[in-house]
């Protein structure tokens, strides 16, 4: 599965004329003739790279369009595939994918997406309460000076060795708290869901081990136990294998749609030139989309 390219058996060039036409369609892609087709080119990628393996694929040939462009064309082709989902309380749509200057688990609210650091293998969205993405993109608008690769795992392969270890695997089926990292009045502190869940005949993953740790934190709720450390510990130990990892770097102007039901994914460590306000460095494109007839996936009770 790994080689010095992993994209390329599922990169798929857009026509240049037809990504701009689908950054102007206003949100509404169907709207445009050739949009509308595009849309079956892309429902069709998604049945055949994340309903199977590989759990992933990338649109290419992008680099043409400016920010605003690229803003308009992640969140177009995104609804082509399915359901947009709110990434945050305010109902965000798009977010953008930076060293904001805070690390992982950083006071209340410091999330993977704003820091630099690499590791910390995970599934989007475990810790939020609600209904969870079937999928998530990243469009690369600018790539770090280093680092940054993305780290992509597959949950069945690591059910396969997980099969040897039923004790622990079974520890990994009963629900965790995930922090929710959201001090907004009213949000619930976290969510309560298991790791591995067989649904709808297939298995999918919820995952972010810090997030679990700080939400085993809160005096609501009781601490890990030690059953539940070591299979924490073993699924650590398995999601750091590079035998089970492959790592590829996405190039500006190419957008990665990555199965959130089977891949868990991180990147390594990336260092940046640009001061940490926006104005330059990394910046990748997020969008969240739920696919039809998965609603009731990831429902979890809320604390």
């Amino acid at each position: 599965m790994n080689s010095n390219d992993p994209f390329a058996p599922v990169r798929h060039a857009v026509d240049r004329d037809l990504a701009t036409a689908v950054a102007a369609s206003s949100g509404d892609p169907a709207s445009q003739p050739r949009s509308g087709e595009f849309g079956d080119t892309v429902r069709d990628l998604v049945r055949r790279h994340l309903d199977a393996r590989p759990g992933y694929f990338v649109l290419g040939g992008l680099d043409h369009l400016d920010e605003e462009q690229a803003r308009r064309f992640t969140v177009a082709v995104s609804r082509l595939a399915g359901e947009l989902l709110p990434q945050d309380g305010a109902g965000a749509l798009l977010r953008d994918v930076r060293d904001r200057g805070v690390r992982l688990g950083e006071g209340a609210t410091g999330r993977y997406s704003d820091s630099r650091q690499g590791g910390s293998l995970h599934t989007d969205a475990a810790h939020r309460p609600g209904r969870l993405p079937d999928i998530f993109t990243l469009f690369c608008y600018r790539q770090a000076v280093s680092g940054g690769s993305l780290v992509l795992v597959h949950v069945a392969d690591l059910l396969d060795i997980l099969r040897d270890h039923p004790q622990e695997l079974a520890t990994l089926r009963l629900p965790v708290h995930f922090d929710t990292r959201d001090d907004t009045p009213g949000v619930p502190l976290t969510t309560e869901r298991p790791v591995f869940v067989h649904r709808g005949g297939r298995e999918r993953m919820y995952y972010l081990r810090d997030y679990i740790e700080i939400g085993h934190r809160h005096p609501h709720v009781p601490p890990l136990t030690p059953e539940q450390v070591k299979a924490l510990d073993l699924l650590d130990s398995l999601l750091d294998r590079r035998d089970l990892q492959t790592h590829g770097r996405l190039l500006p102007g190419e957008m990665i749609f990555i199965d959130n039901r089977s891949i868990v994914h991180g990147r390594t460590a990336f260092q940046d030139d640009a001061p940490v306000d926006g104005s330059g460095g990394r910046l990748m494109l997020r969008t969240w989309i739920g696919l039809p007839g998965q609603e009731d996936e990831g429902a979890g009770a809320d604390r």
